[in-house]
């Protein structure tokens, strides 16, 4: 027996159900080079997303403390996991982390690689601290998680060593030294990362084999969307493991100075990856967003989950496009948009659908789903969501969802208004 949301038949979790519906399914949205060529449209338009290949080399004294300080510490009264009240003490003691005293009039810019999954914090600390008491799913220093295998530039580093302050591609913030491979310089990484021969991974979550001679190489997870490189010189065996059977990759790792170093993983075949990019068409797009139907939602990322927006962009990545990380920022993506003006009725707002194609990015204040299509007469979406409002008397309550559903745009939020009442607009990534 499974408990469905209202408005939502155990069918509809099915990608089929919506696919069938489509009459281009099947059809090329974009090839790989007009994705490329959208991807840069997205840097020109997009403060929060950068192309690292041409990243700046260093940043001035001034310039490098503006980027630390967009972090604010809380003023408001917050709470540690076991429901403490933080003290001042402690945001000294996270002040003093950032290390200020110690950047220069000059400050170089170093470039790395993830080695493995790792968590981007506001400020360069493990501790988590929540808005309210008793509260341990939305950690407010937890900004979002960083790939493996995911190119950052270096600006900083903790008082500690532990922390670096770096820019990833679509976001900025600290993230633990270890987990970084420190190249030496943009060349080894790019070149390394932009290798013709290539996998995406194409499932939820996908590990490489079990290696009892190297910890570092050994069930490392991957995540959907990261695009690993294969090893040109095949060897016949790994670890003592024959590579027929599997993917031969190329995996970057740190040596004792914590510098780059190249080792051989194996994933084996059988695994949901494909060589090269997933074809852009619609049935792509609903397939790899009903892979994750029931995962679990975490505010940026935790929980080796996703939130709203990074459900959005880990399913686009697995096509080579490079999304910013939040919906307002999504929102401000290039592509065919629909707009959905203040003042709509439902009726109006339904019928905005007429012109919108499933797989579409759809946006509300603080919230991203996708649209999967028509049933009798209701737009459906599918979203990773934290839940919606049921009327009880003349109050709604919230009911707790946590995961990635389809659901019908008619749901109620935990306000009461209607998801589709709240829709700003839509947006299909194509030119």
């Amino acid at each position: 027996m499974f408990y469905i949301i209202p408005g939502t038949k155990l069918e509809m979790f099915d990608a089929e159900y919506w696919i069938e519906k489509i009459p281009d399914a099947d059809s090329l949205i974009m090839i790989q080079n007009d994705i490329m060529k959208f991807n840069q449209k997205i840097v020109e338009k997009c403060d929060s997303v950068y192309d690292l290949k041409s990243y700046r080399d260093c940043f001035t004294h001034d310039e490098l403390l503006s980027l630390i300080k967009e972090y604010k510490l809380p003023e408001r009264e917050m709470y540690f996991g076991n429901g403490e009240t933080v003290k001042r003490d402690f945001y000294n003691y996270i002040a003093d982390s950032l290390n200020i005293t110690e950047i220069k009039e000059v400050n170089p810019v170093q470039y790395g690689i993830t080695i493995r999954k790792t968590s981007l914090k506001s400020f360069p600390t493990e501790i988590a601290i929540y808005s309210r008491k008793g509260d341990i799913e939305f950690d407010r220093f937890q900004e979002t998680s960083c790939q493996a295998i995911e190119p950052v530039a270096v600006l900083h580093e903790s008082k500690d060593k532990k922390w670096y302050f770096v820019q990833m591609y679509n976001y900025r913030g600290w993230v633990k030294a270890c987990d970084i491979a420190i190249a030496k310089d943009k060349e080894e990484v790019f070149d390394y990362l932009y290798a013709d021969d290539f996998i995406v991974i194409t499932g939820n979550h996908v590990r490489t084999q079990s290696n009892p001679y190297d910890d570092e190489v050994s069930e490392i997870q991957f995540d959907m969307g990261t695009r690993i490189p294969l090893e040109k010189d095949i060897p016949n065996f790994v670890a003592n493991e024959s590579t027929y059977g599997n993917y031969v990759i190329k995996l970057p790792s740190r040596d004792d100075k914590g510098n780059l170093v190249f080792k051989d993983g194996l994933i084996s075949i059988k695994e949901d990856v494909r060589r090269g990019y997933a074809p852009y068409t619609r049935v792509n797009v609903l397939n790899q967003a009903f892979k994750l139907i029931g995962d679990r939602y975490g505010w940026g990322d935790s929980f080796n989950g996703r939130d709203c927006s990074s459900f959005i962009m880990y399913v686009y990545k697995t096509f080579g496009f490079a999304l910013p990380r939040n919906a307002d920022e999504q929102e401000k993506c290039p592509g065919i948009v629909h707009k959905f003006a203040d003042g709509l009725s439902l009726d109006e707002r339904i019928k905005v659908f007429d012109k919108i194609k499933p797989g579409v990015a759809i946006y509300m204040p603080g919230h991203a789903m996708m649209y999967v299509g028509m049933d009798c007469g209701v737009p459906y979406i599918i979203h990773d969501f934290t839940g919606y409002g049921v009327k009880i008397g003349d109050k709604y309550d919230f009911i707790p969802v946590n995961e990635v559903m389809v659901t019908s745009s008619l749901l109620p939020t935990s306000m009461g208004i209607p998801f589709i009442e709240r829709f700003s607009s839509a947006i299909q990534f194509e030119m």
